[in-house]
């Protein structure tokens, strides 16, 4: 396989993002930028689909900085879809201007690099590709609760991409190298201060972005303030890049000292779970709720890395499709609640039930997804993690997710209650209206959900191919 082949997807976008940029200037129709960046991001998801054949075996370019194996490629897929699903839900948002959808591909691509990145120049330009736009979109309503939510994110995320790139300097110090797969081969024990806080320092800017507690507290302000499709691809695409980075920074790049970093992540794993859950229930603002309810879905992932098997890897790939699956459907229904308003309550929810029967309907598996109930892609995937952290002897991180799936499920239910009564919430609120866009990413994240739970084998076997970077060892 040749570089060019083996990177067509990510061709694809810049090719995309170069062709909106021109359109833009050409033409300032909104609906020719989202068709632009919806064609480039199918045929990005076409072209990684068409590269699973030929990937038998990873291929390293770039003197490793770049790992192109069914891995990456099953990344591509998800933070596409992820893409997708933004730009359809804000296909009628006018108001974001013709640079919203340029904004969504860049960071998509950000994601991708994440996806394969072999060393540690790929993942900080990954990591800052994904950010920097972000940044914008986090803004872009032009309102004070959306230039709050842009500003917390940019000083805080700035930070965090201050302390990740010190520590990969510190890294590359102690080392002597910048690929992962040398990091394995150059330390048997971690005996040097140096590396030490290297790997500290890294983690912590990594962790930052898929909102690990303590470096969570952005996750809910963020969220709450900026426009919904932007929180829905935070939800979805962030976690989908920082967990695929943090799975191959450290089952790559550090398999042979899992003794002194696992535990570490397992009780941050632990807490997570347990803590965002927690904080999740007193919510009333909905994507308060699932900001929190997202912090605890970390910290379920976050095990698939800590158990350090090829259990955990492959239960972590599969979770992130039932979980991002069920934020495309959640958000897509909130945005349809919301309408032209960016903030939706628990309240808003009531009566939806007698107004909107099947929008209802979807907004209950979803949240049945994400609380983990049988015949859901959320259940088989918790089962998935669950057998993993079994499977590595580590009861501890199965008692935090059982824990943390009983906390979740009140804070899921709350939101299913109101919207089963029959009481109107607001007289003077308009009846949730459907839109294409938003009905077509309602009906794929059900209908995946639901397929994840009564079939999972395609995905399962998909997963278990992607696993394949632990065989290098």
């Amino acid at each position: 396989m040749s570089l060019f082949h083996g990177l067509l997807p990510e061709y694809i976008i810049v090719g995309f993002i170069l062709i909106s940029l021109l359109g833009n200037m050409l033409s300032r129709k909104y609906h020719v930028a989202s068709w632009l960046s919806l064609i480039g991001m199918l045929s990005a998801f076409v072209a990684s689909s068409h590269l699973w054949s030929f990937v038998l075996k990873p291929h390293m370019f770039l003197g490793g900085g770049a790992v192109i194996d069914n891995y990456s490629l099953f990344v591509n897929l998800l933070v596409l879809l992820a893409g997708l699903g933004t730009i359809l839900l804000g296909w009628d948002e006018r108001r974001w201007g013709t640079e919203f959808p340029v904004l969504v591909m860049l960071a998509v691509l950000g994601m991708m690099i994440l996806g394969l990145a072999g060393n540690v120049i790929t993942l900080f330009l990954g990591i800052e590709m994904l950010s920097l736009p972000l940044y914008i979109l986090a803004a872009s309503t032009h309102t004070a609760s959306g230039g709050e939510a842009g500003l917390k994110y940019l000083l805080l995320g700035a930070f965090s991409s201050g302390i990740l790139l010190f520590g990969l300097a510190l890294l590359y110090g102690a080392m002597g190298s910048l690929a992962f797969v040398n990091f394995a081969k150059t330390v048997a024990t971690p005996t040097s201060p140096l590396l030490w806080a290297g790997v500290v320092l890294s983690l912590v800017g990594i962790l930052f972005k898929l909102g690990i507690v303590p470096f969570h507290m952005w996750v809910p302000d963020v969220y709450e303030g900026s426009p919904t499709a932007v929180t829905q691809f935070m939800a979805f695409g962030t976690k989908v890049g920082a967990a695929a980075i943090l799975l191959r920074f450290m089952d790559f790049g550090f398999y042979a000292t899992p003794g002194w970093w696992g535990p570490a992540l397992g009780y941050l794993a632990v807490l997570t779970m347990i803590v965002g859950n927690l904080l999740a229930l007193p919510q009333k603002d909905l994507k308060r709720l699932l900001a929190y309810s997202g912090i605890g879905h970390a910290g379920f992932l976050l095990i698939g890395v800590a158990t350090h098997n090829l259990q955990g890897a492959r239960a972590l790939l599969f979770y992130l499709l039932p979980y991002g699956l069920a934020v495309l459907g959640a958000f897509a229904v909130l945005s349809l609640v919301a309408g032209d308003r960016d903030q939706v309550s628990v309240s808003d929810l009531t009566g939806l039930a007698k107004k909107r029967p099947l929008m209802a309907a979807f907004f209950i598996v979803v949240m049945l997804s994400f609380a983990g109930i049988p015949l859901t892609g959320g259940f088989v995937g918790k089962f998935y993690l669950l057998q993993a952290a079994l499977f590595a002897n580590q009861p501890g991180l199965a008692i935090g997710l059982v824990l943390g799936t009983v906390l979740g499920l009140g804070a899921y239910l709350r939101p299913i209650q109101a919207l089963l009564n029959n009481q109107d919430s607001d007289s003077t609120a308009p009846k949730p209206k459907w839109t294409l866009g938003g009905a077509v990413v309602v009906v794929v994240a059900v209908v995946g959900t639901i397929g994840l739970g009564v079939y999972p084998t395609p995905i399962v076997h998909m997963v278990n191919q992607s696993a394949n970077f632990f065989w290098l060892h």
